[in-house]
Order: C-alpha cells, then structure tokens, then sequence
C-alpha cells in the first residue's frame, strides 16, 4: 500500500488540507493538544486529524489498519516516504 500512496502523494494537495484544518485545530482544548503534541507524531499530521479524532488519534497511531495494508501508521512514520504514504491516506480518509 505505501507505494501506491506514495505514488499519489501531491504536496500541494496536503498542504491545502493543513491550512483547511488549522482553525479547527485551534478550537481543540489546549489540554489535548499539549498531551497529543508530545507523542512525536508530526505537527502538520497533528493539525489534520486532531480536530476530527480526539484523543482516539493515539491509538490511532498504533492500530493496524486495513487501508495501510494493515500496518500501523506510527511504522509509516519511520521513513520520510511512509510519512509522506500516510500523508497521501489521510488525504483520502472520508470526512
């Protein structure tokens, strides 16, 4: 799966999505924020997701998810080409 999201990766299309997001992201509790920000998951991945999962977004992280070939996102993270694979998911995860 990473490959074909990698393939579909458009930079452009992710970075509108971050600025789409960062008013909703402003609008979730400073308490969740700070508590999301320190789990070492990138600041612009944090902007997008959080505001539509929550805490949830933790265990998120470490679920094998069928999408992803059932692998975990926080394992797409280990590399810039998995973190840009799990950019290209999320930008078609349904909203």
């Amino acid at each position: 799966m990473r490959e074909i999201y990698l393939k579909e990766f458009k930079e452009d299309s992710w970075e509108e999505m971050v600025q789409l997001y960062q008013e909703l992201y402003n609008e979730v509790e400073p308490g969740l924020r700070t508590r999301v920000e320190s789990s070492g998951i990138p600041e612009d991945i944090l902007r997008v997701l959080l505001p539509d999962m929550g805490e949830y977004l933790l265990t998120w992280m470490e679920e094998q998810v069928p999408a992803l070939g059932y692998e975990k996102p926080s394992d797409y993270l280990k590399t810039a080409e998995g973190t840009r694979a799990l950019k290209s998911a999320i930008l078609r995860m349904p909203r």
